[in-house]
């Protein structure tokens, strides 16, 4: 970009002529990736032109950027509101919170106000809920479709509805594992009931769960799967990971219970896929059965040819 571009851009900025900045840097769009300036400032001007989920769409290509510099962070925050992705800002908000940033009753406050202009939309508000509350009536493809939409509702709605959500044991165990982890982003306490794959209610307490994959179980499968195949096979271990990712979400948050020997759990999916018996072992059947009901599982996500994570 020669400098009289720029110069020119940082005119129209500062005349505040922002249809004028989008048109100045979108013939040059490819240079923003390697100049964090030139990309807030084409950010800045779709948001300040009311492009508000292209806006988005660009500044979570350099996420990085946007969470780490004091502007960024405030323009990914008005965006994530613009959109009214509560979800998002709540997620958001809690890094921030993490990094001690110095105006965080600001964001609060902004947050706080979006959220009662929203439900003074009682029609809209209500409808989102309505369809939220019954995911379990829905394919999987719309139900994760209403997963996306559910993002638009404010913390405290979101939450009752999950709590139907959680016991509907018509939910695909994908979509309410979903709900569950956006949920303990949230960083909300107490305790709730969870329909797990065993086909009981359980009592769960959020403020002891973390993320689908942020376990130990899910860091001794990536140790073994990296020792067996990083070397020989990159390929072979980007699908087995992809796939584990799956399991790891359906049995969420049991995963201890089901990946009780995460090594021998790596063999046996090596195995099974270079087409060698399995050893007849208490251990192996119970892989065995748990690997029936993830293929179970996975066809029906195949079948609406929608997979969400």
């Amino acid at each position: 970009m020669q400098d009289d571009q720029l110069l020119k851009i940082k005119r129209a900025v500062a005349d505040e002529q922002w249809n004028k900045v989008l048109n100045l840097i979108e013939p040059i769009i490819s240079e923003t990736a390697n100049n964090q300036q030139l990309h807030y400032l084409f950010v800045l001007s779709l948001f300040k032109t009311k492009h508000y989920l292209e806006g988005l769409k660009y500044a979570n290509d350099y996420y990085d950027f946007y969470a780490n510099d004091s502007k960024g962070q405030n323009l990914y925050f008005s965006l994530l509101l613009a959109c009214q992705d509560f979800l998002g800002a709540h997620q958001f908000l809690e890094i921030l919170k993490q990094d001690h940033v110095d105006n965080i009753s600001d964001y609060v406050t902004s947050l706080t106000n979006k959220e009662i202009e929203v439900r003074q939309q009682k029609v809209t508000l209500n409808q989102k809920l309505k369809k939220f509350y019954h995911l379990g009536d829905l394919s999987v493809r719309e139900a994760n479709s209403t997963l996306q939409e559910a993002k638009q509702l404010p913390a405290t709605e979101y939450f009752q509805a999950a709590q139907f959500i959680f016991v509907d044991p018509f939910v695909h165990p994908l979509i309410r594992a979903t709900v569950l982890e956006n949920v303990v982003s949230l960083k909300l306490k107490g305790k709730i009931k969870y329909y797990w794959l065993d086909q009981q209610n359980h009592e769960i307490d959020l403020t002891r769960l973390t993320g689908i994959l942020d376990n130990p179980v899910q860091i001794k499968l990536n140790k073994f799967l990296q020792e067996k195949l990083a070397d020989s096979d990159p390929i072979l271990l980007e699908g087995i990971s992809k796939d584990k990712n799956l399991y790891l979400s359906y049995v969420y948050p049991y995963a201890k219970q089901v990946f009780k020997k995460p090594e021998e759990w790596v063999n046996y999916w090596l195995d099974d896929y270079y087409g060698r018996m399995h050893p007849d072992t208490e251990d192996t059947r119970f892989m065995t059965k748990w690997q029936g009901k993830f293929r179970k599982y996975t066809t029906e996500l195949l079948e609406n040819n929608d997979i969400n994570k």
